[in-house]
């Protein structure tokens, strides 16, 4: 499907609406920080600064003890 910009214009005014929220911005400091999201690059997985941290370690050799006569007669 594609997308006009009078779809967009329409639904940003609807949406808007619905919250209370001006359509225009005008306040610079909000601009400026909408303008920086909007500036940053997709990242991937291998990237992503979550992604970074230290995995856990796998866990080593586990022994099982039987508690029962029968799984000890096993």
């Amino acid at each position: 499907m594609d997308v006009t910009p009078q779809m967009v214009r329409a639904w940003v005014e609807r949406t808007c609406a619905a919250q209370g929220v001006p359509v225009v911005v005008t306040d610079p400091v909000t601009i400026a920080k909408v303008a920086a999201l909007l500036a940053q690059t997709r990242q991937t997985g291998s990237t992503r600064s979550g992604s970074k941290r230290a995995r856990p370690r796998t866990a080593g050799e586990t022994t099982a003890r039987s508690r029962t006569a029968s799984t000890i007669a096993r």
